[in-house]
This record gives C-alpha cells, structure tokens and sequence, in this order.
C-alpha cells in the first residue's frame, strides 16, 4: 500500500525527471518570446521613426514619396579595401563624399522646395531613421539566428545586451527627432561656444558649409570658425582649413567639441588637452593632424564632456551651462599663446539649431532652454508616474 509519503517521493521524483528533460526547452521558450517581443518593440520604433520623417518631409505624402524613402533608407557605402593601408584616408573620403552628394541629391529631389536649412535638417534626420533601421535589422538577424538554431546560449546574451541595445535606438530616435525639427543637440556644443564668441558678422565660405571670424582677443588675432547653421551640419573643416591658410597664415588650433564621457563622470565637465578634438569617420582629423604636422603648428583642445547617447539627444541642461567656462578654457589658451601668433579656434560638432553669431543666438538659446523644460517636465512625470506604482508593479 501507497503511503502519503511514498507518493509525494515518486511525485518529486517524477517531477525532477520532467524538469531535467523538459525545463532547458521551456527556458528557451520563454526567453524566445520574450526576445520576440523585444524586438517587435524596436522595429516598431524604426517604423515610427519612418513616419515621423515622411510627415517632416510633407504633409500629404504620396505613396510614391513613401515608397521612394522607404527604399533610400536601405542605402550603403562600401568602405575601401585596407589590405594596403598607404592611401586609405583618401579613399575613405572619396567614398563620404560620394555618399554625400547621393543624400544630397536625394533631398533635393523630395524637397525641391525646401530651404538649405531645411534640406540639411531632413538628411540628417533620414540618416538618423535609415541607423534606428539598420539597428532593428541586427536585433532582428540576431533574434532569427537564436531560433533557428536553438542557441540558448546566444539567446541569453542578446537579451543580455539588449538594454545597452535599446538606449542606442532611443538615442538614434531622438536625434531624429531633433535633426527633423531643427533642435540643438548635444554634439552641438563646439558651434553653439564659437557662435557666443562671434560677436559680429562672419564671412561665408559656401563651399566648405563653414563661417568664419576674424577679431583680436587680448592682443592677439584670432579667427573664430564653425560649420554653416542653422541647418544640420559639420561642414568640411579640413577643406576649410586649407582655405583660411590662404589668406590668414595660421600658427596655433584651438578645437572646441563634445568629449567622450564615462559613466560617473559629471555631465558638461570642460577639460582641456592637445590634439585635434573632432569625431566622425577620421578622415577630417587625420587631413587636419597632416596640415598641423607640415606647418609645425600646435594643435589645443578643449571638449565637454557628453555620453553617446547625450551627444545625439537633444541638449541637455549641464551641457548647455558648460559654455561660459569652455569659452573661459579658451581664453585661458589665448593668454599663453605669443602677441604675434594667429591662432585658429574652430567650434567643432553638428551645428543643428545653433545660428551663426552672437547677435542671432538668442532664438536658438530659448530653443534650447525650451527643450530642456520639457525634458525636465517629461522626467518630473515618468518620476511621479514611478512613484505611484504599487510596490508589486515595480
């Protein structure tokens, strides 16, 4: 006779059995959907972020523009073979400056209408739609691969990942966001400290999406430069240096830019250092740490501190109050630098939403100082909305 005992044994002991046979499927199941999930949520982002732009780009879209956009948004550049690295650089800049004239050319004819400003705004809020895509296509990949398979493993280190994955894409979203409405983001600080320094009006060099200014400071001449705004861009800093070296025989760079900072650092922290402080592909850099080197000329830098993620958002408060003292980091240059030298300072980064000089900043300023009210506001809710939570919802 079956004891209660005994039948609780045989019942455990059943159970073992089945979980050692059956429970690494039913975990791989349950991570499967959860990862589906996921990942449905990203491409849903991308397909929003889509949306967005098509509306910016018109407001009665036709299907033929959606399709037109949706096509160019699966647009590639093939980087250059580097079996052989002599000659690269301008190889790499060969391709960038192909696959601008290609985005150029495109907006133009979406946009035939639209002002500069406008068109450079819409191929950088595109470029921002076409990463958000590229981004949901790799979870995608990676998420088919896991199934396909079986890798459970694989499974647990994409769902690992995707946090870290999922800040990137909301990065990509708001930069979209911003370039399609012409905000100021974070990388925008270089220009947005040159633009304070502008005190009258700067002369155009069309070509090279750049103004300039020069003025005397402490003595000492001084050419004030950022790339041509308000519109969405970095311009063509190396072209332009070559230009300015014409007229004005340069003896020292100051560069200006947002500075990669890690997590713990204080936001908007100014440092200063030497070298050439520019982002991007490193072909600028490069052109400009070659033009440096032949005419023996010292290379300052001054960054502030952004994360990834804050670069591409809109600017935030403790970035945006970082100007006054990068502006004094500069000085602080210009007062050790010798009465005779002409020194170059280049406000380095994506001139969105930043205008061109002191006298025309202040409608970008109070952009600005709106959107960080709004971020404020949107933190202050998702805080109380948190708050509100039951404990076992949290």
């Amino acid at each position: 006779m079956l004891t209660p005992d005994l039948i609780s044994t045989i019942l455990w002991f059943l159970f073992f059995i089945v979980f050692i046979i059956f429970g690494p499927k039913l975990l791989f199941i349950q991570t499967i959907v959860k990862l589906e999930e996921d990942v449905k949520k990203f491409e849903a982002l991308a397909t929003k972020n889509f949306n967005f732009v098509i509306k910016k780009i018109s407001k009665r879209p036709t299907p033929e523009l959606r399709r037109d956009v949706d096509s160019f948004l699966d647009f590639f550049a093939v980087e250059p073979v580097n079996l052989d690295p002599y000659g690269i650089v301008k190889k790499l800049d060969a391709i960038i400056s192909m696959s601008e004239d290609k985005f150029n050319y495109f907006v133009k004819q979406i946009m035939p209408n639209a002002s500069l400003t406008q068109r450079e705004n819409i191929k950088n809020a595109l470029l921002g739609a076409m990463s958000l895509r590229q981004l949901a296509k790799i979870v995608r990949h990676n998420f088919e691969i896991v199934k396909k398979y079986k890798m459970y493993q694989m499974a647990l280190i994409l769902q690992m990942q995707l946090p870290l994955v999922a800040r990137i894409a909301k990065s990509y979203e708001a930069a979209t966001l911003a370039f399609a409405e012409g905000k100021a983001i974070g990388d925008g600080i270089g220009p947005l400290v040159a633009a304070k320094m502008i005190k009258g009006k700067p002369v155009l060099l069309e070509k090279e999406e750049f103004v300039y200014y020069p003025t005397k400071m402490f003595g000492k001449n001084v050419i004030i430069s950022k790339a041509l705004g308000p519109g969405a861009s970095t311009g063509k800093p190396h072209r332009f240096l070559e230009k300015i070296q014409k007229e004005f025989k340069i003896d020292r760079i100051i560069t200006i830019d947002a500075g990669m900072r890690l997590e713990g650092e204080k936001q908007g922290t100014v440092v200063e250092g030497v070298g050439v402080a520019l982002g991007g592909s490193g072909v600028e850099r490069y052109e400009i740490e070659e033009f440096a080197v032949k005419n023996n000329i010292p290379l300052d830098a001054v960054i502030i501190k952004v994360s990834d993620e804050e670069a591409l958002r809109p600017m935030i408060e403790p970035v945006f109050n970082a100007v006054p003292r990068a502006i004094e980091s500069v000085e602080r240059i210009l007062r050790r630098t010798k009465r005779t030298e002409n020194v170059l300072i280049i406000g380095v980064g994506n001139t969105c939403g930043v205008e061109n000089s002191a006298d025309k900043l202040q409608e970008s300023i109070e952009s600005i100082k709106r959107e960080i009210k709004r971020m404020k506001e949107e933190e202050k809710q998702k805080k109380k909305k948190s708050d509100t939570l039951p404990e076992s919802a949290v």
